[in-house]
């Protein structure tokens, strides 16, 4: 059997990746379809992850990467087949609403996703959700299904002693497919999973489904879709549905609820960056805008906290989205709620991250 390492290079962008993995092949058996091992999917999410960070690059504040890697890692602690030895999450700096895993236990949020999110539960799931595409090899399943075929038509040469060790060329469709999806069963398998990994850590399995339905109402009014959205993934109504059914079916079951963590968790992204450049070739110019709190007061709505506060009543709509709420919600108050105000953030917590520091 022949031992092939196949290495990566820079493809143009927007996100253009090129993997490092391995394969075994028998050139006897015509028709085998070749496999990717642990130490190739480990080889693959090692090289691509220097990549996405040269596209992105980190988001630079420590104390939020720290916060994202530790929620991360007490998810995988409780699995009880966890695959790879070490897990990588990382917070990466992009306005889009996206989060994603590559082979071999490496995991991303953007800043984007985390403005979105309203809870620590929220982020769990969505943690959790990307973990089990880790756990279940769904990104490599998704490369034999991308290129098996154009493996085994060139077989000769795949065959051939001199190649062995040589670089193959993996087009950048590779990770745009991963990116958006990898089919529908093994996305209801991943909310699966990550709505019971983070209900056994102790969150509420509900949230899931708000995060869900309130990403559905920011597309229907945005049209900036998550990539959980996208054509290869279910129908959003249709995994809400599931979600909703399946967090409701665990609390049966275990009759408890769990924890949502809402102020810890809007604590830890107050003076968030909001908006702005998608990837590192982003050039556009964009005004610089943050994210804050505001503590709810007595006969506030929507429209006078959007007066008040950001001297626009018309931003109303835009306050309860952000907080995934509806104007006809009422307000509570004392509760803290996310605003988008203008300028930076005044309290400097910017650390110079390295790639390889988390």
């Amino acid at each position: 059997m022949w031992y092939l390492k196949i290495k990566y290079f820079r493809l143009i962008k927007p996100l253009a990746l090129l993997v490092l993995f391995g394969f075994t092949f028998n050139p006897l058996a015509a028709l085998a379809v070749p496999f990717i091992d642990k130490e190739s999917e480990l080889s693959m999410g090692r090289e691509a992850d220097k990549e996405v960070i040269n596209v992105y690059g980190l988001y630079q504040n420590k104390p939020l990467q720290l916060y994202v890697n530790n929620i991360g890692q007490s998810l995988v602690s409780i699995l009880a087949n966890k695959e790879f030895s070490k897990y990588f999450f990382k917070v990466v700096d992009s306005s889009d609403i996206n989060a994603f895993a590559l082979p071999g236990g490496y995991v991303y949020v953007t800043r984007g996703l985390l403005a979105t999110l309203n809870n620590e539960a929220e982020l769990a799931g969505v943690l959790g959700h990307e973990i089990a595409h880790i756990t279940q090899h769904h990104g490599a399943k998704q490369i034999i299904r991308t290129i098996g075929t154009q493996l085994l038509a060139i077989g000769a040469a795949i065959a051939n002693p001199e190649n062995a060790g040589g670089w193959l060329v993996v087009s950048s469709a590779l990770f745009q497919k991963i990116n958006l999806g990898y089919g529908r069963a093994a996305e209801l398998e991943s909310d699966s999973h990550g709505i019971y990994t983070a209900h056994t850590a102790g969150y509420d399995p509900r949230s899931m489904g708000k995060f869900l339905e309130n990403l559905r109402q920011r597309a229907i009014m945005s049209g900036q879709a998550y990539h959980g959205f996208r054509a290869t993934h279910p129908e959003t109504k249709e995994r809400m549905v599931k979600v909703a059914r399946l967090s409701e079916s665990i609390i049966n079951r275990s009759n408890k609820i769990g924890v949502m963590k809402r102020k810890e968790y809007l604590r830890q992204i107050q003076g968030l960056k909001f908006g702005g450049r998608r990837d590192k070739n982003d050039s556009r110019n964009y005004k610089k805008e943050f994210i804050d709190l505001y503590e709810v007061q007595p006969g506030d709505t929507y429209s006078s906290i959007a007066l008040k506060e950001l001297r626009d009543e018309t931003k109303d709509m835009d306050i309860a989205v952000l907080n995934g709420q509806r104007l006809k919600n009422p307000l509570e108050v004392g509760r803290l709620i996310k605003l988008v105000r203008p300028g930076e953030y005044q309290k400097n917590i910017t650390l110079e991250l390295k790639p390889d520091t988390l």
